[in-house]
């Protein structure tokens, strides 16, 4: 197993180059909210630092693009990264499909009864409608619910 740096370091911007061919994406409403984010939490910036490879002579981020840009959004000077030496090409592609692979996912009914709905859309959850999941006619599924009765001896109807 190869070694990787011992530390969080705090490094130039201008010196970090951005992985070629990165098939991560962030759209816009999602860019702002993790430019927001960087803003309002440097501390979780630093507790999540931008992974970088020697491989090829430069400090090309593998993990943390997007977090790069968002940095040069907000004008960063220096951003915290964490180097990984004597990776292999092969490593490097694991790493960068690795930190963007979500591993799990939210227990929605847990988020509704315990967590505040704005700061969770504020963080950047996205929240399911579940009115698309409801019945499209309600209405008629009420009606189905009421059925007519008949007395077989007086012919009553309720």
């Amino acid at each position: 197993m190869k070694k990787a740096a011992e530390k969080t370091e705090y490094r130039n911007i201008k010196d970090l180059k951005k992985l070629p061919g990165n098939p991560r994406q962030i759209k816009d409403t999602q860019f702002e909210t993790l430019v927001k984010s960087i803003k309002d939490n440097p501390d979780y910036f630093e507790a999540r630092p931008c992974i970088l490879s020697d491989r090829t002579g430069e400090l090309v981020i593998i993990a943390g693009n997007q977090r790069y840009e968002a940095a040069k959004a907000l004008k960063l000077k220096e951003i915290p990264t964490f180097l990984i030496t004597g990776l292999t090409e092969e490593r490097e592609r694991e790493i960068v499909i690795r930190d963007n692979v979500n591993n799990g996912s939210f227990d929605f009914d847990m988020l509704a009864n315990e967590w505040d709905e704005m700061d969770l859309k504020d963080w950047g959850v996205d929240i399911p409608i579940f009115e698309d999941y409801a019945p499209q006619n309600k209405e008629k599924e009420v009606d189905e619910l009421h059925t007519e009765n008949e007395c077989p001896k007086c012919g009553y109807k309720w």
